[in-house]
């Protein structure tokens, strides 16, 4: 009977997948100066969801904000439910989104598949170094359309900043060539 239980169980956990709320960047390399992509998606979805919400740290000294725009998962195409709320100084930024409490649900379903974008974020790098991206375990999640929690996890970013190089330029190079074929033609003469 307990091994019967166990298996069960055991069947029943690899269904229960969570969803996964992840912050990703679009490119790999960054320098100072760089304007750089963050998507926040969920995935792993088996609900049609019916809203999100989440807060996100960074580091005020290595990141300017430049902007955010919400995905399309919670517009039926009447529009949804968008609330953000900037913290400069602290360095972090509330994004929320929820379908209109009347959306149509399939329509819904069609956008979000079994994951999609909720949030580009854009930030410029101000200095090189390490920095962490960080979502709150206190205030990142998700609901159904029913309005019931999800079952969610989710995944920092981290990223390293390069300092700017600066490129050799060409006339210098070329002024260094000019130069020694002049000594050449001097000394043959």
């Amino acid at each position: 009977m307990k091994t019967l239980l166990t298996t069960l169980l055991l069947a029943l956990s690899f269904h229960s997948q969570a969803a996964l709320i992840k912050l990703e960047s679009l490119h790999n390399n960054y320098q100072v100066g760089d304007t750089i992509e963050l998507q926040l998606s969920i995935s792993n979805l088996t609900d049609t969801l019916g809203g999100f919400f989440s807060e996100l740290s960074y580091a005020t000294e290595g990141f300017s904000l430049l902007g955010w725009q919400f995905g399309n998962g919670f517009d039926d195409g009447f529009g949804s439910l968008q609330f953000a709320d900037l913290d400069a100084l602290a360095g972090l930024l509330a994004l929320d989104d929820y379908a209109d409490p009347a959306a149509e649900e399939s329509v819904l379903a069609a956008h979000q598949g079994n994951g999609f974008v909720l949030a580009t974020i854009s930030f410029q790098a101000l200095q090189a170094g390490h920095f962490l991206f960080s979502l709150s375990p206190d205030w990142t999640g998700a609901l159904t359309f029913d309005n019931a929690f999800v079952t969610t996890s989710f995944s920092d970013l981290s990223m390293q900043i390069q300092p700017t190089t600066s490129p050799i330029p060409a006339p210098a190079s070329l002024l260094l060539l000019a130069a020694g074929l002049l000594l050449l033609r001097a000394r043959k003469r």
